[in-house]
């Protein structure tokens, strides 16, 4: 089925009243300085993430498998080295490298003192705390917390090695074993244990540092998403591994709330005029933009290679599932193509900004254009993840709700 294609700009009636106001003045510049500083301060947010544990092999795992690197991939952490670190050490996301995964010396060793290891690991410098336990949740664990919280930082008891307890008690109990059961009994567990060290009300989550699509790594990303301020959540969703079609469609609707924000920027500063259609825009910054899109989707060499050997296919296999071009490939020339074919579509601007029409057609087709490429990225990025569940599944049936993704956005 071919795509259906909707050129209506969705905008709130804020983002109108602003734009006609812009318009109406003639101060659309005005608007473009203010929206530019706007678009900057999202490129450049720094995230610092506090990963704490008793176990460096826990925490490597976690590092990794969220910085979508293997253990022997350059900048891996490795849990020998962690285990043997008296100082933080910081581990950029490669994609973000204003994301930092930061590693904090081992606790719970023999006369540990959670008061002194605050002291040295300066609380303020991190946004939140992730604290990491592979069996129990003790006493040491539960006073670390009541230090962060009274620096007044976030802190969230992460259960890991989720999966291998789970095996092997379906391998104890094999005709008694039910996996929900199980993982409620371990949730109960930890909490019990987080409220005999007078923890109030824990957030615990359950996960399995390998796969972090399974269990409650979702809540994890949720429960974040509502505590952190808005810059700083969308920075940690942009890093997250595309690991399910939720945090996949969070991600395309994140880039659909902004795509005015840079329609107008894009409009409005070194703008150049595009041949044989009456649009103005600053090319460079929608190239730019665009492969930040494929980045985030996973369309660009070095994640598609990883996905291939996760997989065990040729990475061309996986490459000829994809319609959109990879971030190398979106270049100037492509997005001028790409504003040619939006112009010939008629994009319709919101009926209160007919009549500065003139003035904002450009935009309108901007925005039409970065719409239908974002939908279209996102698609390419929920097919792969159908490869890859495939592979894990030994079928060639997807799972029901991934082919419904795949329908609801109008693909075959």
């Amino acid at each position: 089925m071919a795509q259906k294609v909707d050129d209506k700009i969705a905008l709130t009636e804020k983002q109108i009243e602003d734009l006609k106001a812009a318009f109406k003045t003639g101060s659309f510049d005005q608007l473009t300085k203010r929206l530019q500083d706007a678009f900057s301060s999202l490129e450049d947010i720094n995230l610092n993430v506090a990963v704490v544990g008793e176990s460096g092999e826990d925490r490597a795992a976690f590092i990794n498998t969220f910085r979508d690197l293997c253990a022997e991939d350059e900048g891996a952490a490795s849990p020998g080295m962690m285990e043997a670190n008296k100082t933080p050490v910081a581990y950029p996301h490669p994609k973000y490298p204003k994301v930092i995964l930061w590693d904090l010396p081992d606790i719970g060793n023999p006369g540990f003192s959670a008061r002194r290891y605050v002291e040295k690991m300066e609380l303020a410098s991190y946004d939140f705390f992730l604290i990491i336990a592979s069996q129990h949740f003790r006493s040491f664990h539960a006073k670390l917390a009541y230090y962060v919280k009274k620096a007044g930082k976030g802190y969230y008891f992460v259960r890991s090695k989720v999966e291998a307890d789970l095996e092997s008690i379906r391998q104890s109990n094999p005709s008694s074993f039910n996996e929900l059961i199980t993982l409620q009994k371990i949730r109960e567990d930890c909490l019990q244990d987080l409220q005999a060290e007078k923890v109030r009300s824990p957030k615990i989550f359950l996960i399995s540092s390998l796969l972090l699509s399974k269990y409650d790594f979702y809540l994890l990303e949720e429960t974040l998403e509502k505590n952190l301020d808005l810059p700083k959540s969308h920075s940690f969703l942009l890093a997250t591994p595309n690991i399910s079609h939720r945090i996949l469609e969070k991600k395309k609707d994140m880039m659909l709330e902004h795509l005015w924000l840079v329609a107008v920027v894009a409009c409005g500063i070194q703008t150049e005029a595009i041949s044989d259609i009456s649009v103005a825009c600053n090319v460079d910054l929608l190239v730019r933009t665009m492969q930040g899109y494929c980045i985030s989707f996973g369309l660009e060499e070095d994640s598609l290679r990883r996905t291939a050997e996760h997989v065990d296919q040729p990475v061309e296999q996986l490459k000829a599932l994809i319609k959109s071009p990879l971030a190398p490939a979106v270049t100037k020339a492509v997005v001028v193509e790409l504003l040619v074919q939006a112009a010939s579509r008629a994009p319709n601007l919101p009926k209160q900004l007919v009549p500065m029409a003139s003035v904002g057609l450009s935009f309108a087709v901007v925005y039409s254009m970065l719409k239908t490429f974002v939908e279209d990225v996102a698609t390419d990025a929920h097919r792969l993840l159908v490869k890859v569940f495939m592979s894990h599944k030994g079928t060639n049936e997807p799972e029901t709700s991934v082919s419904k993704v795949l329908e609801n956005q109008g693909h075959s």
